[in-house]
């Protein structure tokens, strides 16, 4: 039996009193908000024969189909399209001689043909005005070959993604919305965060005067005064050395925020698109797409969601018809960034500048996205029209290949595919690959999560990290807050040393996903930690804490917590569950959070409080205790909290139990006044009194006929 005297009242605290931890903090990257299987993998193949007309007469047995380059074994393919007008391709035309000899194409059995409604989303990236007016005749003549079944909706892709127009098959609608994104104006980006300067500079980094396109040769002639030799003074080299550098930094901020925002609204509407059947397009109208080193790992986020959801991408050069070879400026750029300040790059940065300005060529960063998710890229020329009906076609027209792999371990990784007809001289476009996960598409899967989604989905959960994880509901006047936290302790990761650059550096992932009763994940939420430094902080970096926080709002009902750790540099990964539930409180009576055990705190700034996260008590952000055993010779007191939202009336009174197994010491507790209907209730009681072993701490709230119980679980060690 508990002394109840030692418990004799209950130290309640005030935010300024409460206890700052003395742990180190953690850093962490930019957050990845919450968003909302098979194995039976589908892939569309675009056929067409050496005149580009599709093919439509292949069978199964035409078909080859490599995963990472084994060769799989198809198990249905459906031709989707209307059967052709006249006699299906010849043997002349598709065949090989030895076939054409022999078998008679012509008379094949054609695969069941599909059909249905056809979606298109039609993407406006930030474009010059000469290139919107280009882009809006090329869509307006989509619009016009409309039909029945088609449904496209219209985005502008500007700092945020804007629907013009939802998904519809009203031309009228389509043209109307097509005019409204011609006429508007988008954010002005530095422009030479997508057209490098160094364009106007030659090899040794001089300013070029005059004409300064990359096809102007370097000799004097009628149109061109020639460039001048390299005459500058040591001083002079300097000072454009640094205002060269100054202007790249800036370049490359920019082009940054750019890259982020194109491709977080091309995850959008792939992710959208990707819970419908069948093909999906989306056709993305740009004058480049900046790829910089920190925005490749989002831009491969694009490529593995439009897989993943069966959207292919097809990518048009909006800026018309370039009047100077764009290879002749990479090649400029490529040759002068020894020069004009970029030479203190050293050999690495100097190799990673040079993949930068390629991936800068219009033609390289849009031919990237076209062709990993099937699409292709329609660029120098004036008529957008004629590579819109190629992109019409190859919507209404294509085969449907099914298979289960043979490598049935759904790792998470990425995976390629190769669809082949060797039989036949036809070229062939499909996706090339897909994150190996036995999740339903619907919400957008990064290419980063893939692993840790997949130690979600093996049996037994793997639990070679050690990973903690908890849910804690807040109620509110509308639906209810949850703050989901998991930790784990960067002891537990892998660290790499690299010697001869003396740094070292991590990489892992944290994957949170919130499964309903159903069995519907209706939110997931995630982030990857790439962490670096200087070799001699990796003691300190491995002392460290990771934590991964999210607060969505949920409706009322029962859900189970699953959270993933990977560490990709180990190949290892950790998975927790935790079920819990929003109470259905009715509207304005007393409501009470789930009581939290406080682990640390840590007093923030008014400039960086979020008013949305309900861990703050004043301007204290309370971390909570994630199962970490109370250790009596550390500790000397249990902190908890509990937000209290009375309702209208009497004021709520609370009671406070210690229970160990059949012993229960009971606690009269004393609750401050409502502050703006709210009450946050925060105390400790001591742990000197209490023996190592499990208890229960009880939270019992009533106001009037109403009462709220809410019990934390702690351990005592020595």
């Amino acid at each position: 039996m508990l002394d109840p005297r030692p418990f004799a009242f209950v130290f309640v605290l005030a935010s300024a009193t409460l206890f700052t931890s003395q742990q180190p903090a953690t850093t962490s990257p930019p957050q990845q908000p919450f968003g909302s299987g098979a194995t039976a993998i589908v892939v569309d193949a675009i056929v067409r024969d050496g005149k580009g007309n599709p093919v439509r007469d292949l069978r199964k047995e035409d078909f080859e189909l490599l995963e990472d380059g084994v060769r799989q074994q198809i198990g249905d393919v459906a031709f989707v399209g209307a059967p052709a007008e006249g006699p299906v391709n010849t043997p002349a035309e598709t065949a090989t001689p030895a076939t054409a000899a022999g078998e008679d194409t012509a008379t094949r059995p054609a695969p069941h043909s599909r059909s249905g409604p056809r979606f298109m989303a039609l993407v406006f990236d930030r474009l010059s005005p000469e290139a919107r007016w280009l882009a809006y005749k090329g869509a307006m003549s989509c619009i016009d070959g409309l039909q029945p079944d088609d449904y496209v909706a219209v985005y502008l892709s500007d700092l945020t993604l804007t629907m013009i127009q939802t998904y519809t098959n009203d031309p009228e609608k389509l043209r109307r919305a097509l005019k409204d994104v011609a006429s508007r104006a988008t954010a002005s980006f530095d422009h030479g965060a997508t057209t490098d300067r160094l364009k106007d500079r030659d090899e040794r980094g001089n300013l070029l005067p005059g004409d300064a396109d990359p096809s102007v040769p370097v000799v004097a002639s009628a149109e061109s005064e020639g460039r001048p030799v390299d005459g500058r003074t040591i001083e002079v080299r300097e000072i454009a050395a640094v205002l060269q550098a100054t202007h790249s930094s800036w370049e490359a901020m920019a082009r940054d925020q750019q890259g982020y925002a194109t491709t977080n609204a091309l995850i959008a509407v792939t992710s959208a698109l990707g819970i419908l059947p069948g093909r999906k397009t989306v056709v993305f109208f740009a004058e480049g797409l900046a790829i910089s080193d920190k925005v490749l790992p989002q831009f491969r986020n694009v490529v593995a969601t439009a897989n993943r959801g069966n959207v292919s991408v097809y990518t048009i050069d909006a800026a018309g018809l370039r009047v100077h070879s764009k290879d002749a400026e990479t090649g400029r750029a490529v040759r002068a960034m020894g020069a004009a300040g970029i030479n203190g790059l050293g050999s690495i940065g100097m190799l990673e500048y040079n993949e930068d300005v390629l991936r800068r060529d219009p033609r390289t960063s849009l031919t990237l996205l076209a062709d990993q998710t099937g699409g292709f890229l329609v660029e120098n020329t004036n008529d957008l029209a004629k590579g819109m009906r190629r992109v019409d076609d190859d919507r209404r027209v294509y085969y449907l290949l099914t298979y289960t792999p043979k490598n049935n371990d759904f790792d998470g990784r990425w995976r390629t595919i190769a669809v082949r007809v060797p039989n036949r001289r036809v070229t062939v476009r499909a996706r090339g690959g897909y994150l190996a996960v036995r999740t339903a598409a619907g919400t957008p899967m990064l290419a980063y999560e893939g692993p840790a989604l997949a130690a979600l989905d093996r049996a037994p959960a793997p639990i070679d990290v050690p990973l903690r994880a908890a849910a804690f509901v807040f109620p509110g006047r509308g639906d209810s807050r949850v703050a989901i936290l998991a930790s784990t302790d960067a002891a537990a990761l892998r660290f790499t040393r690299d010697d001869s650059a003396h740094t070292y550096r991590s990489d892992f992932s944290i994957v949170a996903r919130i499964v309903d009763a159903r069995g519907n994940v209706v939110r997931k939420s995630s982030q990857p930690y790439r962490l670096s430094g200087s070799a001699d902080q990796i003691d300190r970096a491995k002392r460290g804490e990771v934590l991964f926080f999210r607060n969505p709002s949920l409706a009322p009902g029962r859900y189970t917590l699953e959270v993933a750790v990977h560490d990709a540099l180990a190949s290892r990964s950790g998975v927790h569950r935790a079920t819990f539930a929003v109470p259905d409180a009715p509207r304005g009576s007393l409501q009470v959070s789930d009581l939290v055990l406080v682990g640390r705190a840590e007093r923030v700034a008014d400039a960086e409080r979020k008013q949305d996260n309900p861990l703050y008590v004043g301007d204290v952000l309370v971390y909570p205790n994630l199962g970490e055993p109370i250790r009596r010779g550390r500790d000397k007191a249990i902190t908890f909290y509990s937000l209290i939202l009375p309702a209208a009336g009497a004021a709520p009174s609370a009671e406070l139990e210690v229970v160990r197994g059949d012993s229960v010491t009971r606690l009269r507790v004393s609750l401050p006044a409502a502050d703006a209907g709210r009450i946050p209730y925060i105390a400790q009681i001591p742990i000197q009194p209490l023996t190592p072993g499990t208890y229960v701490l009880r939270l019992t709230v009533s106001q009037g006929e109403r009462k709220e119980v809410r019990d934390a679980t702690f351990a005592i060690v020595e």
